[in-house]
């Protein structure tokens, strides 16, 4: 169970001291279930929690209890008392008082695709190592910090037959069988276009089952926004789901500039891309290279306007649109495929640890 704040930072009780030790740092369940079946194979491994006074995120128990990895809960200013309590400090995203971290080791692993101009940033070069899903990502950061290939461990499970059995005996009972299923997945804040395209997406319901993912913000930042977009959706689902189970259960992914685009093409899944005004979004996260724009026609359809969401989905079911190939040969240099990328990302650790 998560430790009382108040109490002194320390090693689980179950580490071995003479083993190396890790802590995988995040702040939202989107950053644990990225980095659970690495933790799971790594025996000294903890969950470190990132309390935010602003942003309480409220996880699920059993993501937090079912895996066995014990989990510490920290309010921001505790963060440095991790220096030198783990050999190795995992994160996703840059935490605080990273900065002050000197004795532990810092290893980040790419956490995904969209939103170049984060994505690639400075902040990397703090990084002993930087774990990244294939090649076009290891272009992009190794001028600032090592980087090693190793794939993305939350797509281990892909290639797992009980993973699917699973998730379609989870959510299957919620669809209807005679309709092919949509998954609506789009990104949060002034980079979505949901306030544009969500009554279209919805008027689908009666030809297909529509699948509302909330971004892991959105669920979090966006209560307004949030509670709309629920209420609005006959099926739904917010932080704490796992996108990948949805995307067993689904036949096209409409997404904007999320990087929920790219699991789907990992994922074999056909994409729409509802975006608009793209010049006008570029700030810090995207830019006009980010490859949610620069490579969108790889990726597959474009719409700019509402209207022919219906007619699009149409003929890509018909078979009428197909970019199977383009998005093949746009997969192969941004991922590592295959089933073993949670131990290329143990095994990465442990030579850091071991250093």
């Amino acid at each position: 169970p998560p430790r009382p704040d108040r109490e002194p930072v320390a090693l689980p009780a179950t580490a071995s001291p003479s083993a190396p030790s890790f802590a995988f740092i995040g702040w939202n369940p989107f950053q644990i279930l990225h980095i659970l079946e690495v933790a799971r194979k790594l025996p000294n491994s903890c969950i470190v929690i990132e309390k935010r006074a602003d942003h309480i995120f409220k996880f699920e128990e059993e993501l937090l209890t079912s895996s066995g990895v014990p989990v510490l809960m920290l309010s921001r200013k505790r963060i440095k008392q991790l220096d030198g309590l783990f050999d190795v400090i995992v994160c996703q995203t840059a935490f605080s008082q990273m900065d002050s971290i000197k004795k532990s080791a810092i290893a980040m692993i790419q956490y995904g695709y969209a939103k170049a101009g984060h994505n690639y940033g400075d902040w990397r070069a703090v990084a002993s190592l930087c774990m990244v899903y294939g090649e076009y990502a290891a272009r992009r950061i190794r001028p600032t910090c090592p980087v090693t290939v190793t794939g993305n461990p939350a797509f281990d499970k892909w290639h797992d037959p009980a993973f699917h059995d699973s998730a379609r005996a989870k959510y299957g009972p919620s669809l209807d069988p005679a309709k092919k299923s949509i998954l609506y997945a789009p990104t949060w804040g002034d980079l979505s276009t949901c306030e544009i395209y969500l009554d279209e997406v919805l008027s689908l319901t009666d030809e297909y089952n529509v699948i509302l993912k909330l971004h892991h913000n959105t669920d979090l930042l966006e209560k307004k926004k949030r509670g709309k977009m629920k209420m609005s959706a006959p099926i739904s689902f917010g932080a704490n789901t796992s996108l990948l189970e949805l995307m067993t259960v689904s036949d096209i992914v409409l997404s904007d500039y999320s990087g929920a685009i790219f699991d789907a093409l990992y994922c074999k899944r056909p994409v729409i891309l509802l975006q608009d005004q793209t010049e006008k979004r570029v700030g810090d996260k995207l830019n006009l290279e980010s490859l949610e724009y620069a490579a969108r026609h790889q990726i597959g359809p474009v719409l700019e306007k509402t209207g022919t969401l219906r007619a699009t989905i149409g003929s890509l079911v018909a078979g009428d649109l197909d970019y199977s190939e383009a998005n093949r040969k746009l997969t192969d240099d941004l991922y590592l495929v295959g089933p073993n990328a949670a131990e290329n990302v143990v095994n990465a650790l442990t030579a850091l640890a071991l250093r």
